[in-house]
């Protein structure tokens, strides 16, 4: 068979589950959510999108993938992992009647100098920073880079995938974009080590490198909304956005989408500082949290996302005064009682499960237990009910329909 007769079953199944009575309602408790509108229920999602591929092999075996191009592939290993996940996990995903496509870059942001990461020769070891600024921070061989899409490249991308899938899929580019994530950038020129002296040091050189990127990325944000690279694609219908960041799911599009072009306020930023973990609020309030501001300014429809899997309990009066936040991560190490307590309802808690603790040792009581308390400790706050960063199933795929039961079950309790 060729590759779109391959993929033909497993687009008959998705369009099926797309078309269940229970998809509608899906799609309003998350618009409702995101719009930080009362919702009859807490939401509950597996981010099973992040799922390293080897472990889907436990489910599928090691050969699953039959097509033979790489777009193919692509697209048939986001099918299998969709349609399983609606066939046996009841959480709140939306099975949405489309794909996303990856745009292709005419060329990789030029910061002048070289962003590389140093691989490990332990298959379980971390890659390393190779810092182009290791020795000094020199500003005068830096560039300021841009995103560049190779827009005929990009088209003929989105016809193949629409002739792969019989044009029975909406098809939708991802484009890629320099993030929102500057302090990160700035640790991969100079080195983690490195600019933790400078902060003490250099501080005014720091400013300096900090103030370039933040430039950089403000300005590359700007320019792709001149030119349409914006990812808020539209479902079918055209009433909601089928939001590209992970448990975000689905928002209201604004009621002008249609006969205009999309805009920046129109996408949900991914503010993050991840690599500030070591930082003291004093300091992540000077050396971050300023220029994480210039970038959550840009989103002016409220569309703010924080996002740390680090503990950000010291951190939250700078974060809470981000502009245009509406959702803020908190991760298995940080307090919901803080995050709630600080934000008094205006910012929607994104609330995270321990995954290393469920899938390994953890019993049905004992996620039940975690999640009262998740729950208990947001003292009525409006939260989502997440369970992510899965880098393993323990052997046991079927852990995640546990876990999604159970959630279920006790958010129906929550008020």
């Amino acid at each position: 068979m060729n590759d779109r007769e391959l993929l033909k079953p497993l687009i008959d199944q998705l369009l099926a589950l797309a078309d269940r009575p229970d998809q509608e309602p899906k799609k309003q408790l998350w618009a409702r959510f995101n719009a930080l509108q009362p919702v009859d229920k807490v939401p509950v999602c597996i981010t099973f999108e992040g799922i390293p591929a080897p472990q889907w092999d436990l489910l599928f075996g090691a050969d699953h993938l039959q097509c033979q191009t790489e777009l193919a592939r692509q697209i048939e290993f986001d099918l299998e992992r969709r349609v399983w996940m609606a066939h046996n996990v009841p959480d709140d995903h939306v099975v949405w009647p489309a794909i996303l496509v990856s745009a292709t870059e005419a060329a990789p942001p030029d910061w002048g100098v070289p962003l590389e990461w140093r691989p490990s020769n332990d298959p379980l070891g971390a890659k390393e920073i190779v810092a182009p600024f290791a020795d000094r921070i020199d500003l005068r061989k830096l560039r300021h880079p841009h995103t560049e899409i190779d827009e005929p490249a990009t088209q003929d991308r989105l016809a193949q995938a629409a002739q792969l899938v019989d044009h029975r899929l909406a098809v939708h580019p991802r484009y890629p974009t320099l993030g929102q994530a500057v302090f990160d950038d700035a640790v991969r020129l100079r080195g983690m080590e490195q600019i933790f002296l400078d902060l003490i040091d250099r501080p005014q050189l720091i400013h300096e490198l900090m103030r370039f990127i933040t430039d950089s990325v403000v300005a590359d944000h700007q320019r792709r909304q001149d030119r349409g690279w914006i990812n808020a694609p539209p479902d079918p219908s055209g009433r909601y956005q089928m939001v590209p960041t992970f448990r975000h799911i689905a928002a209201y599009l604004p009621p002008d989408f249609a006969d205009r072009k999309p805009l920046l306020r129109d996408e949900w930023a991914y503010v993050t500082a991840q690599m500030s973990a070591g930082l003291g609020p004093e300091m992540y309030a000077q050396f971050v949290h300023q220029y994480n501001c210039r970038l959550a300014e840009l989103f002016t429809a409220g569309t703010v996302y924080y996002h740390g899997c680090e503990q950000l309990d010291q951190k939250l009066d700078s974060i809470a005064r981000l502009p245009n936040l509406r959702r803020h991560h908190v991760s298995p190490w940080s307090s919901v009682e803080l995050a709630a307590d600080t934000f008094q309802g205006s910012v929607l808690l994104e609330v995270h499960a321990h995954p290393t603790e469920v899938f390994f040792g953890a019993e049905p009581d004992d996620m039940k237990r975690e999640i009262e308390r998740l729950l208990k400790s947001a003292a009525g706050h409006p939260l989502c009910l997440n369970l992510s960063d899965i880098h393993s199933l323990g052997g046991n795929p079927h852990t995640l329909s546990t876990w999604a039961q159970i959630a279920q079950d006790t958010v129906q309790n929550y008020p």
